[in-house]
């Protein structure tokens, strides 16, 4: 009878078992498969456009708007029965217009353009300051 610490082990020891059979049957096929001659390995810069387009779209809400399918934008009545259109659909937390997500995702990306300005604008100042108190600090 096994003991209660040995549970595991006997799982792991059937699971093992039932792979072998498996495996036994299973055979991978022997294929010979070759690369295309077109196909090519892409640059660094154009994997990385690619992944910051895909952010930009996802962050855009590209996803919701297929889903859900709202308008480009909208529009508004005023008192005077006046129409016009309107890019933030207002009073309405969960949904939005495809313009106003890809507005947000515009703004969050010169967020961030803007905060790796300023990371690398302490970065050079601190350099300055540290050459003015040590003039002979890291230059080689």
């Amino acid at each position: 009878m096994p003991l209660p610490g040995d549970l595991p082990a006997l799982a792991a020891t059937s699971r093992e078992t039932l792979y072998r059979v498996l495996f036994l049957v299973l055979e991978c096929p022997n294929l010979k498969l070759k690369k295309p001659p077109w196909l090519h390995v892409a640059s660094a810069m154009i994997v990385y456009a690619l992944v910051v387009v895909s952010y930009f779209l996802v962050t855009g809400g590209i996803i919701y708007d297929v889903i859900v399918e709202p308008p480009s934008v909208g529009s508004m009545t005023d008192e005077h029965r006046h129409q016009s259109s309107v890019a933030f659909l207002a009073y309405r937390v969960n949904e939005q217009y495809i313009m106003q997500g890809f507005a947000s995702s515009f703004l969050r990306f010169l967020l961030l353009f803007i905060g790796f300005i300023c990371v690398l604008l302490s970065f050079f100042m601190t350099r300055v300051f540290m050459r003015m108190k040590l003039p002979g600090y890291l230059m080689g």
